[in-house]
């Protein structure tokens, strides 16, 4: 256990960069595979979407069964193993002749990057110093908020000037990138120190019910940001503001980036609902100005607001869930509240597209603004009523109390 009170440790870093590295190469893939997928093997629309989504699948596969596996094998052993799966799975797409290998192997890609993605989030807690929880998850969380806006932006850019098979070759590079990065964490310090090896197989191995109340807030908030990843650039052609379509993700991590040093200290000074009530609001406002917009600038402030908002939103709940658990059920408290989002981002878009013929894209997105007060009234009923931040037992206090 890191007890200095330095937040940014050689492991925090190594750790950040591992996920960084494994994100960027799935959201780069996420908006470019679908188009691979036509021009390589003419797939109709219907298994397009299936090839783009099935890495979803993947995920919650792993989300699933992270929290069982960390009492068998340690937060190191699972990460490297992810790592070394992601890298063939990276080449096979060099190799991909048909369809259906192509969906397998966006399969394990995904396998490989749940895995990876959830044990370094909550490999990562364990990392933190007393009474920084919120500032230390707002910190990692950068890597994942980077990776959202860098990896759609470079992944068209090098298929549009390079072709596909430089996409891969890229895609490859950052697998083994990350696989270094993680080979160098200290093990040690991103323990568990269980008392039982293999426990019984049950359902509470797999799912933890305390974290289930702000995972499912996170579901409802995120299916804003699920319209805007899926919609966005069909949105932006109608309005023909096509072209400030790929700055908006930009501006997105930008405005999380300069907020994030403010918002991670609130948290851990006044409590969650001094980040949750406000930055809800803030997301709902730029939702509904991206509703109305007809112009570039009240698109990419728009996406200020949202980046200030559902950023800040997100990377809270997680604090919440990391939170509401002793430290032997964080991995199953972090997997839980990743599952719930992933549906969110997965599921979204499907659903949100069997409405979007009836309202249309501007009447999708306010709708999106109306669900995020939805979701606010949601975290009030079932949590920020009754959360002081006075009486938050920390894990990192946790597990000191277990070592003493």
């Amino acid at each position: 256990m890191n007890t200095n009170n330095s937040l940014f440790s050689r492991d925090f870093w190594l750790l950040a960069l591992t996920n960084f590295f494994v994100m960027t190469g799935y959201y780069s893939l996420m908006v470019t595979i679908g188009l691979y997928s036509v021009n390589q093997f003419q797939a109709p629309t219907s298994i397009s979407g299936l090839i783009v989504g099935i890495t979803v699948i993947g995920i919650l596969i792993s989300r699933f069964s992270s929290g069982y596996l960390t009492h068998i094998f340690s937060n190191k052993q699972l990460m490297v193993a992810g790592t070394i799966l992601l890298v063939p799975a990276t080449l096979l797409y060099q190799l991909a002749g048909s369809v259906f290998f192509l969906i397998l192997v966006r399969l394990i890609q995904g396998v490989a990057i749940g895995l990876i993605s959830t044990v370094t989030n909550t490999a990562v807690v364990l990392l933190f110093p007393k009474a920084r929880t919120g500032e230390g998850i707002g910190y990692f969380s950068l890597s994942t908020i980077l990776a959202t806006a860098i990896g759609p932006f470079a992944g068209l850019l090098i298929e549009q000037t390079f072709g596909f098979s430089a996409m891969f070759i890229m895609e490859t590079i950052l697998a083994v990138l990350a696989l270094l990065f993680c080979l160098l964490v200290n093990g040690q310090k991103i323990a568990f120190h269980f008392t039982e090896k293999h426990p019984k197989i049950s359902i509470q191995n797999f799912i933890e019910p305390k974290a289930l109340p702000i995972a499912s807030t996170i579901f409802i908030v995120g299916l804003g940001y699920a319209a805007i990843q899926a919609y966005l650039s069909f949105y932006s052609t109608e309005l023909h503001l096509a072209t400030y379509s790929s700055i908006f993700f930009l501006i997105y991590a930008f405005a999380i980036l300069i907020s994030r040093p403010f918002t991670g200290k609130a948290i851990d000074r006044f409590g969650e609902n001094a980040i949750i009530v406000p930055s809800a609001i803030i997301n709902m406002l730029g939702l509904c100005l991206l509703a109305i917009t007809n112009s570039g600038w009240m698109m990419l402030l728009s996406a200020f607001l949202i980046g200030l908002g559902f950023g800040n939103f997100q990377s809270t709940c997680q604090t919440v869930a990391a939170r509401s658990v002793p430290i032997e059920r964080l991995s199953q408290a972090t997997a839980t509240y990743f599952i719930l989002f992933d549906l969110s981002l997965g599921v979204g878009p499907y659903a949100l597209g069997i409405v979007e013929p009836f309202m249309g894209y501007r009447g999708l997105f306010g709708s999106m603004g109306a669900m995020v007060i939805v979701g606010l009234i949601w975290y009030l009923l079932i949590h920020g009523h009754k959360r002081k931040n006075s009486n938050i037992v920390l894990p990192s206090e946790t597990l000191n109390k277990e070592l003493d």
